[in-house]
């Protein structure tokens, strides 16, 4: 029996190196928060840790409410995912994910709490879980997949996966290194001479000095849904990248700009009439993310739309994804797939892979094209994008967005040695300069994840948050407001 004999949460404040600008929202500054728990087994005891910021207008995206307002609400379902996990024990991990998110999903719903927002509280808990739980066993995360150690029963998340276990889809031997799809904002600069913000800290700033410092074989592009603005962007994206002699593949993040797929549909079909566009997306484009607000995007009047648009083009969801069976509902409706993020869920990421290469199988019945992105809210070492990291190696995706290293340019500030520590435990993944923050090596568009996949759960070092702020809803206030 696994037992959670403690839960602890903190907070710190955490700053950009350049505003984050994405949706209705820009981010100079949020709070971060840290979970930390202590699992038994017997007489063996354990600690795992996992953060997340609490970022404006993504968990919930109402333009008219404060982010002071929002911080909270998100706070408080952090505090009800502890509170509920707390003093729990079961057979296995999964027993204890299990319950958990069906008794927060249960509060959420009586709470009048979106999804989304619950779903961060119970993510929080199940990855400090995996990650003590990986480190009571001594365990890396891979190997526990492949080995069933966390008891991981498909067909209770998707029916139709019954009999399956997560070892049928997984990779035999995840890849050494994986490749990181840059994000280029609504109002990243593209070329030097555009840039605004420079912190001069010696890391790029425009896209043009990002390919030239890392390289980039995929790009993740946030568009307007205005065809007139998008077009001749998407052409000047394509020039940069020509003129730094790099030709990467794209998604496209819809930033839930439209209100139907009709809308969606009217927006593609002013793209394409574009000749320049229309060949860029179909050397370039991989998938088209969340276009729709996800107030609408699972709509059935969506259907014949969808269906129409997907003869040509991949379209996933991302925000709409609040619950455990919203990637299935959405393939049923004519979407190809959706999007792993942490703050969503470790398991329910995992169950969604094993759908969706399961509906792509040659011999399926239903064999359809379907595919899953890994997607990221501005995550950062030494915990976020780590274990992110290894999730997306075990599901045996090739590219990440990964955009943490870009808009903060250092770890989140969890122990006063955390660059000291990244750098001697992941020297292959972090490294520093003059004594700099630790920061992600990327060569060629490339990370490698040698250390980071042999650690329990992406970090091999345990963290000391002792003298970190106690997570209140105070504190994060205080923090959300600068």
């Amino acid at each position: 029996m696994i037992r959670i004999d403690a839960i602890n949460l903190h907070v710190t404040a955490i700053h950009t190196r350049l505003p984050f600008r994405y949706g209705i929202a820009e981010m100079t500054a949020a709070p971060h928060v840290v979970v930390e728990i202590i699992v038994s087994e017997g007489s063996t005891t354990a600690r795992g840790f996992a953060s997340e910021h609490l970022p404006p207008k993504w968990f919930t995206k109402d333009p008219d409410s404060l982010f002071v307002d929002d911080v909270e609400d998100l706070v408080v379902a952090i505090e009800s995912a502890a509170e509920l996990a707390s003093d729990s024990e079961a057979a296995s991990l999964f027993e204890l994910w299990w319950s958990l998110q069906e008794r927060h999903a249960q509060w959420a719903t009586s709470h009048d709490v979106p999804g989304l927002v619950a779903g961060l509280g119970t993510s929080l808990i199940e990855r400090a879980l995996i990650d003590a739980t990986c480190r009571l066993i001594a365990t890396p995360f891979v190997r526990a997949i492949h080995t069933d150690t966390f008891g991981i029963e498909l067909g209770r998340i998707h029916p139709e996966l019954e009999g399956h276990s997560l070892a049928d889809f997984a990779p035999e031997r995840c890849a050494s290194t994986i490749a990181i799809r840059h994000t280029v904002g609504l109002s990243d600069p593209l070329t030097d001479d555009e840039v605004r913000d420079d912190p001069h800290d010696g890391l790029p700033v425009s896209l043009a000095a990002v390919l030239a410092r890392y390289g980039a074989k995929y790009l993740k592009i946030k568009t307007a849904g205005n065809a007139s603005n998008d077009i001749p962007r998407l052409k000047h994206i394509d020039l940069v990248c020509r003129e730094a002699g790099i030709s990467p593949e794209w998604t496209i993040d819809g930033n839930e700009s439209m209100t139907t797929a009709a809308d969606l549909r009217e927006w593609l079909e002013a793209l394409t009439a574009d000749s320049e566009v229309d060949e860029l997306l179909r050397e370039k484009l991989i998938a088209i993310e969340q276009p729709i607000h996800r107030s609408h995007a699972l709509d059935e009047s969506s259907r014949a739309d969808l269906q129409h648009v997907s003869k040509r083009f991949l379209v996933i969801i991302d925000e709409s994804d609040d619950a455990l069976d919203t990637v299935r509902r959405a393939m049923d409706l004519g979407y190809a797939g959706g999007t792993y993020k942490g703050c969503k869920g470790v398991i329910r990421g995992l169950a969604n892979a094993a759908l969706i290469k399961s509906r792509a199988a040659p011999n399926s019945a239903a064999a359809v094209a379907t595919i899953l992105t890994a997607e990221d809210l501005s995550t950062v070492a030494p915990l976020t994008i780590n274990q992110d990291l290894v999730v997306a190696a075990a599901m045996g995706l090739t590219h990440i967005e990964r955009n943490g290293h870009h808009y903060w340019g250092a770890p989140a500030p969890l122990s006063p040695i955390v660059d000291e520590l990244l750098e001697s435990a992941h020297p292959d993944s972090f490294a520093r300069v003059d004594d700099g923050p630790a920061r992600l090596v990327i060569t060629d568009g490339e990370v490698l994840l040698d250390s980071i996949l042999d650690a329990p759960f992406g970090t091999a070092f345990e963290l000391d948050v002792s003298t970190l702020e106690p997570l209140t809803i105070e504190s994060a206030r205080r923090i959300a407001r600068g």
